[in-house]
């Protein structure tokens, strides 16, 4: 890829990201407040909550900044730490990043919230290289949630094709996780549940959302 596109690429995926933080005015999940929800919510981190992606970096990015959040995945955050309907679901991230220090750094930076950060949200981080699979082994025995009461949010294929064979649901989110995916995911979820399907698979949307 040229110096240009890689850039362009880098300028479009930033316009879908939040700008000055206004929580009162982020999107939420439609999903009625009776419908199942997940036990465990894990979210990938780059390209998935934040772009650009840390080994394209150069030296420690400031958030807000070199840095930031997709709208989708400050929303879904929020909403997670905010409303009382999620109160029974837990969040994690899982991410296979060599740049271990700074995202651990990361996330006590980002503030999903007022006065709340990813850091505080996550009951559970797992930042290191190698494959998922080793992640969610270790979230699964410290959680105690089963792999069928969980959803993973991952922008790469090679990943939620790994996770999904444990028997989680996987949403597909290739340019950052959208407000449209996160609502998504979220629905595919309860409808799955209520219907008592096999909950290991990825799901994603319309190719004119991503």
């Amino acid at each position: 890829m040229t110096a240009p596109s890689h850039k362009r690429r880098l300028l479009a995926r930033l316009k879908g990201c939040a700008k000055q933080i206004d929580f009162e005015s982020l999107p939420a999940s439609d999903l009625p407040k009776n419908a199942p929800r997940p036990k465990l919510i894990v979210f990938d981190l780059d390209n998935t909550c934040w772009t650009p992606e840390l080994y394209q970096l150069q030296t420690y990015p400031k958030p807000g900044k070199d840095i930031k959040l997709f709208k989708g995945s400050m929303a879904a955050l929020h909403e997670l730490a905010t409303k009382e309907e999620w109160k029974g679901t837990k969040v994690a991230c899982a991410s296979r990043t060599e740049d271990t220090a700074w995202a651990h750094k990361l996330i006590t930076k980002f503030e999903i919230a007022p006065g709340k950060t990813m850091s505080d949200l996550f009951s559970f981080v797992e930042i290191y290289p190698g494959n998922k699979r080793k992640h969610f082994g270790k979230l699964k025995k410290e959680s105690g949630v089963n792999y069928d009461e969980m959803m993973f949010f991952d922008d790469d294929t090679w990943n939620t094709d790994e996770i999904e064979k444990l028997g989680v649901l996987c949403v597909y989110c290739p340019r950052g996780l959208s407000p449209e995916i996160w609502n998504h995911g979220v629905q595919e979820y309860a409808n799955l549940k209520k219907s008592k399907s096999d909950m290991g698979r990825t799901v994603g949307m319309p190719k004119r959302f991503y």
